[in-house]
């Protein structure tokens, strides 16, 4: 729909050359982390199998949850695996973990054909490597959700990721665990082999740099005169930024301003805040920094939008018109209740 050919990007530029478009990073997480080489996408069906084996049939379900609850397990359910829930894939594998004994045992009573998986070694310890990076992906997912997100914030989050995931397919290589909390308790406590999946955990990671690096190109150096204007000098400025000579002197201008230098490291503002005070002196440098923080870098604003719509204008309230009650659900500000009951007059005593 983009389309930066013939689609909505091509025609927005036709109108105006200088539009940024940005295409959402959490989606773009999100495709870098869909792809499983084929051994780890098996895996992946046979535990969605197991799962909905339990939870798709109310006997089966009500039956794992009793036996749950006399084994006094920490969790009585297993969790539905949905393709549209983007952190569904970790919690799913985590979960179905922590009742390995339980779903083993209930799969041999109903005499399933996929009990035995949970004597097979090598199975656990791709279940339990798969848990563990979605769960380090769920984790920069939700970093990158929120009110003050910018370009500038999130793709410091990703280059780090990705820098990590690097360091964790070193790590693998010389079989240090550590990094993956579930699998090294199962090699520990069972006395596993790493050997035996070394090579499947290794091409996964290696996969999911070179995805990345596909749907996210570095790029956060190119932000980091925006991030600390005070530790670059004004010659390492972007070659592609426009008005750079000018761009260099104004740089030098509040590098010399001890008042900015100052609230700068207070942090007390944000860095948006920042350079809008900075805008306010130098249009040039400020203009170039505001092109960077003023695009949302994620869906999160319109996602938090739908959602607020979603509970207000229920189907008992279909007639509402809800941009008033909207603006209420998603303003950040505070209502200061007590002046507006003093605005009302109370109700007499009849």
């Amino acid at each position: 729909m983009l389309g930066a050919r013939q689609g909505f990007t091509a025609r927005v530029k036709q109108e105006n050359p200088c539009v940024v478009i940005v295409h959402c990073l959490l989606h773009r997480e999100n495709l870098a982390a869909q792809k499983l080489s084929k051994d780890l996408h098996k895996v992946m069906n046979e535990v969605i199998q197991i799962v909905n084996f339990i939870k798709a049939r109310a006997l089966n379900s009500r039956l794992f949850s009793q036996m749950c609850s006399d084994f006094d397990s920490t969790h009585m359910h297993l969790l539905y695996h949905s393709e549209v829930r983007w952190l569904s894939r970790g919690k799913v594998l985590q979960r179905l973990l922590e009742l390995r004994t339980e779903t083993e045992m209930f799969l041999t009573e109903k005499k399933h054909q996929l009990a035995h998986k949970f004597s097979d070694s090598n199975w656990l310890m791709q279940v339990a490597y798969l848990a563990d990076i979605f769960a380090e992906i769920n984790s920069l997912n939700m970093s990158m959700q929120g009110r003050d997100q910018t370009l500038v914030g999130v793709s410091e989050k990703l280059s780090s990721f990705k820098a990590k995931l690097k360091l964790w397919m070193n790590k693998v290589k010389a079989e240090k665990t550590a990094s993956f909390p579930s699998l090294n308790i199962l090699l520990e406590n069972e006395n596993y082999s790493l050997s035996q999946v070394q090579d499947t955990i290794v091409q996964h990671m290696s996969k999911l740099v070179t995805e990345f690096d596909h749907y996210i190109p570095e790029n956060a150096q190119k932000y980091s005169w925006i991030r600390n204007p005070f530790n670059i000098e004004a010659e390492d400025l972007p070659e592609e930024i426009s008005n750079i000579n000018n761009l260099q002197e104004q740089l030098i201008e509040i590098q010399s301003d001890e008042a900015l230098h100052y609230d700068f490291k207070r942090q007390h503002e944000s860095l948006s805040s920042f350079w809008i005070k900075v805008y306010k002196e130098k249009t040039i440098l400020g203009g170039e920094a505001m092109k960077a923080l003023l695009p949302f870098a994620t869906t999160y604003l319109c996602e938090a939008g739908f959602s607020a719509l979603t509970v207000t204008k229920t189907k008992y309230r279909n007639r509402l018109q809800p941009e008033d009650d909207l603006r209420c659900s998603l303003t950040s500000k505070s209502p200061r209740f007590e002046e507006l009951v003093n605005t009302l007059q109370c109700q007499g005593s009849h």
